[in-house]
């Protein structure tokens, strides 16, 4: 990296497409007082992971530029608020990402905007320029707003801890694809658990635990098909939802999950996971089709983990 990009007086970071961070300059490092991050969500509060997975991909993928967006970093000195802006080059994201007060002071700022603008208003029609810049501040403000509300909103149907969808979400889902089932379509669930972690909170510590777990959910979502949804059932046991395949299919992406999950690079301690796959079969509703995979899953921890049953 160049010395004056280095040394520039916003963060400078690189993503690849897995959103794994490829450079990251001085002043970001600076002012989140990390070294050595691997991935972007090690850069975000809990509910910023949330509103990046949910606004980010879509609008790099269908713009090419995410421009103003609000995130909230983690610090050494607490969340700290920045605005991101992003452009996609040769299969990289580039963001510039500049830190801003917090939102109570973004809140009064937002308040003196609308008061300055009714006076301007009652000025003469000389004003009427300065009037349409700030009232189109003032709209902006408005819109930022809107999106942080949003934010909350999803958190209701987002698991805190690891970012992913929450029960409540998983049953909602798998409620409408049972309902499209009976009609023809194909559903398959996987049922996911870490195998021995009791042992690993038992030997590191309950943070180390929630860590595992958090790099576990970013790894299911790079690994499941852009249709496929993934879940935190609860505790150390995720499940993958997979709209239009059966049981082979599903049978495939347990056996590739296991596979790549054993082999891979971890940036904390490794683990396996123990897969059950069921697929739907007339008559099934989420609870059924939910304890099905689960009782395959037992039988993959009674046959030695690390391995996939199903139906």
């Amino acid at each position: 990296m160049e010395q004056q990009l280095d040394r520039a007086p916003c963060g400078y970071l690189v993503l690849d497409q897995g959103l794994r961070i490829v450079e990251m300059n001085t002043t970001l490092r600076t002012m989140t007082g990390t070294e050595n991050p691997q991935h972007m969500h090690d850069l975000l509060t809990a509910a910023s992971r949330v509103y990046f997975h949910t606004y980010f991909i879509p609008s790099i993928m269908m713009y090419g530029t995410v421009n103003e967006m609000f995130l909230t970093l983690k610090s050494k000195a607490g969340p700290m608020p920045v605005l991101m802006n992003t452009t996609e080059r040769d299969g990289f994201y580039e963001c510039a990402l500049i830190q801003m007060s917090v939102r109570g002071e973004y809140e009064k700022e937002l308040l003196l905007a609308k008061r300055k603008a009714e006076d301007i208003n009652r000025e003469t029609a000389e004003a009427y320029g300065k009037l349409q810049i700030l009232m189109g501040k003032v709209e902006s403000k408005q819109l930022e707003l809107m999106d942080l509300n949003l934010e909350l909103q999803h958190l209701a149907i987002t698991d805190q801890l690891t970012g992913l969808k929450n029960r409540r979400y998983l049953e909602e889902q798998l409620n409408n694809l049972l309902r499209q089932a009976s009609n023809g379509r194909k559903v398959a669930v996987l049922v996911l658990d870490i195998d021995h972690f009791k042992q690993v909170n038992d030997t590191y510590g309950h943070q180390m635990g929630d860590a595992v777990l958090q790099e576990l959910a970013w790894r299911l979502e790079a690994e499941v098909g852009a249709e496929d949804v993934v879940a935190r059932l609860g505790g150390e046991e995720f499940v993958v939802i997979m709209p239009d395949a059966g049981a082979e299919e599903g049978q495939a992406m347990g056996n590739a999950l296991c596979s790549r999950l054993a082999s891979a690079d971890w940036q904390h301690i490794p683990v396996t996971v123990s897969i059950g796959v069921a697929a739907y079969v007339p008559g099934d509703k989420v609870e059924s089709l939910l304890s099905r995979a689960d009782g395959f899953l037992y039988k993959a921890k009674a046959s030695g983990r690390n391995c996939v049953v199903g139906n």
